[in-house]
């Protein structure tokens, strides 16, 4: 079962999803900003003039499989984005949010246990059973304060096991549970978009933006 709780901070936005799963525990999230939509087209059309100002070869590839003829950035970048929809290259999402005209770009992923502890402090006891069944190190060896990083394939002098030798569970305990039975609503896995096939090519992109030529943007 997945859950998932939003909140608003200003202009900043994160979400936290929580999955649990077979005894294992995920808390994970995302974050950004919330732009108004004149100012999220004008970001993604000044990301799309500065690439191509920056990568002529990629207007010329551009121009050679599309058949068109531009040679300046701007002209090049107002093509994409009519082409690939006007946020392309921001990563819009959605969330669970009133949007009030606004777009949600998010900029930051995965296990962001900072912002998460930020938005959501009461999350934060219960974030050291992310993923508890990977857990490097023994009982004793957590007590101890003894990780990987600190120390490496180091014996257990209580119960012999060698840091790192394997992945261990912890099983969650009833107050683990108990929050999670509180969280927000179930997560309803949204439909996935129609596929098109993007003008842009597929090149790795900057921090914080979709990959180019995909519709990752879900603009």
């Amino acid at each position: 079962m997945k859950k998932s709780i939003a909140k608003q901070m200003g202009k900043r936005w994160c979400e936290m999803t929580v999955e649990l799963e077979g005894g294992r525990l995920s808390i994970c999230g995302s974050t950004g900003e919330i732009m108004a939509t004149p100012k999220a087209k004008a970001e993604a059309r000044r990301y799309w003039e500065s690439f191509f100002e920056e990568n002529s070869g990629e207007m010329e590839a551009m121009n050679k499989r599309m058949g068109t003829r531009y040679t300046s950035p701007k002209g090049a970048a107002a093509f994409v984005l009519r082409e690939d929809g006007p946020f392309h290259g921001l990563d819009v999402v959605s969330v669970p949010l009133p949007s009030n005209g606004n777009v949600f770009v998010a900029d930051a992923f995965g296990q962001i246990t900072e912002t998460l502890s930020l938005f959501f402090p009461e999350v934060k006891p219960f974030l050291r059973w992310h993923l508890n069944d990977m857990k490097a190190e023994c009982t004793h060896q957590e007590a101890r304060g003894e990780k990987w990083a600190t120390h490496p394939e180091a014996v257990c002098p209580d119960c012999g096991y060698r840091l790192g030798s394997q992945w261990l569970k912890r099983e969650l305990p009833p107050e683990v549970l108990a929050w999670f039975g509180r969280l927000g609503t179930d997560v309803v896995a949204p439909v996935p978009p129609k596929v098109r096939k993007p003008v842009t090519p597929q090149v790795a992109a900057l921090p914080g933006v979709a990959p180019l030529g995909l519709k990752g943007s879900r603009s």
